[in-house]
């Protein structure tokens, strides 16, 4: 096996070398590593989970001496047999271990603001490139020219003229929409939550990239769903995994949520030939397909990939402003239609109701005025020199 991702957390207390342990051990436990499958070398492991090497090679030691790997002299490290314990039971996707969904929350938000921390887990834009003056001018004009309206309740559905600027730029995406097939949302958690919550009820079960975003993970948690994990390789889903999990009886996820532009928090990026077999794949099962779009406008590296929505117009697709523009305005939107559109419509008139409607006006000229599209030409590149030290091919 060359590669093999594995999700770790260094803000948590166990042991990083313990986490890569525990995961190949459930693994090899759940069939997905094969017995006899050899293992990446140490160093290379080490590279593709950016780690030292010290850490993979204590974990080797660890697993050695579990009985779940054996060594072969100057050939490698791999899975011994008789680990696997049968088919695979839906389990609920992995949290950080001895955390609660809120209390990460917090200790995240904590961080952020910490003296002597630069935090990466908000994954928030940088201060310095942010169009704030640029955005106050378009404030302003906006509310010379609407006056009162700007101060009044907005319908919840979003301010059409923004739908329409919004289903506008989708055009570069390759997507086609129309206005009434948006909904504008507080930002794509509340897109996210709005979508989980019109196509479940709690106790039903739902089908997750591992790991996930811990907003996303700790929104489904708290509107009592059981996300169901499978998960990724460098260029898309561990398909064996995918599999198994649709295909697990006798429950039923009710839908696939997934990111399949720069994830958070592994940042990868399907590929077109995954992309167009994983719609192949999940149609046959008859389940909804959720898109999160968050990072779609922050492509760095070739051009970007056709979205899942724009392959299939029956994806939901959910798209931001936070985090390519301005996290402040908490604007995102939800691309669906028919009774699933209306029903989000109602669930939110009667949570968070009428939208902020300066900036929804605002942010719709801007859209037109085509400051949005140089506002990318701009940031992309600062992002790209500040990625590319980084970046491993």
């Amino acid at each position: 096996m060359k590669n093999l991702l594995i999700p770790i957390d260094p803000n948590i207390t166990k042991p990083l070398y313990l986490q890569i342990v525990d995961h190949v051990t459930r693994l090899a436990k759940n069939g997905q590593l094969k017995p006899g499958q050899q293992l990446p070398p140490s160093r290379t492991l080490a590279d593709q989970i950016s780690v030292h090497r010290s850490t993979v090679i204590n974990a080797y030691e660890e697993l050695k001496a579990r009985g779940v790997i054996e060594t072969r002299q100057g050939s490698g490290s791999y899975i011994a047999p008789g680990l696997a314990e049968g088919p695979l039971e839906i389990q609920p996707a992995p949290i950080a271990s001895g955390s609660r969904p809120d209390e990460l929350v917090s200790e995240l938000w904590r961080l952020q603001w910490a003296e002597g921390i630069i935090s990466l887990g908000l994954a928030l834009p940088a201060d310095e490139l942010m169009p704030v003056e640029d955005f106050e001018r378009t404030r302003q004009r906006v509310l010379r020219r609407d006056g009162p309206k700007t101060a009044n309740y907005e319908q919840p559905q979003g301010f059409f003229t923004l739908r329409q600027a919004i289903a506008a730029d989708l055009v570069r995406h390759g997507i086609l929409v129309e206005a009434d097939d948006i909904v504008v949302t507080a930002g794509a958690l509340e897109g996210n939550s709005l979508v989980a919550r019109a196509l479940a009820a709690p106790g039903d079960h739902v089908l997750t990239e591992v790991p996930q975003y811990f907003g996303n993970l700790s929104n489904l948690i708290y509107l009592g769903l059981n996300p169901v994990g499978f998960e990724l390789f460098e260029t898309g889903p561990d398909w064996e995994a995918l599999a198994r999990q649709l295909q697990a009886a006798p429950v039923r996820s009710r839908f696939v949520f997934v990111t399949p532009d720069h994830q958070n928090p592994l940042g990868i990026r399907w590929d077109m030939t995954q992309r167009h077999r994983f719609l192949i794949l999940v149609s046959a099962h008859d389940l909804p397909i959720v898109e999160d779009a968050t990072y779609r406008d922050l492509t760095y590296d070739g051009p970007p990939h056709l979205p899942l929505r724009a392959l299939d117009p029956e994806v939901i697709y959910v798209g931001t402003f936070s985090h390519a523009l301005m996290p402040g305005l908490r604007i995102g939107f939800v691309v669906c239609s028919g009774r699933l559109r209306e029903h989000i419509i109602r669930l939110k008139s009667v949570t968070s109701g009428a939208g902020e409607t300066l900036n929804q006006r605002a942010l719709a000229e801007y859209l037109k005025s085509g400051d949005y599209d140089r506002h990318l030409e701009r940031i992309v590149p600062f992002y790209r020199a500040r990625w590319m030290p980084c970046w491993k091919p």
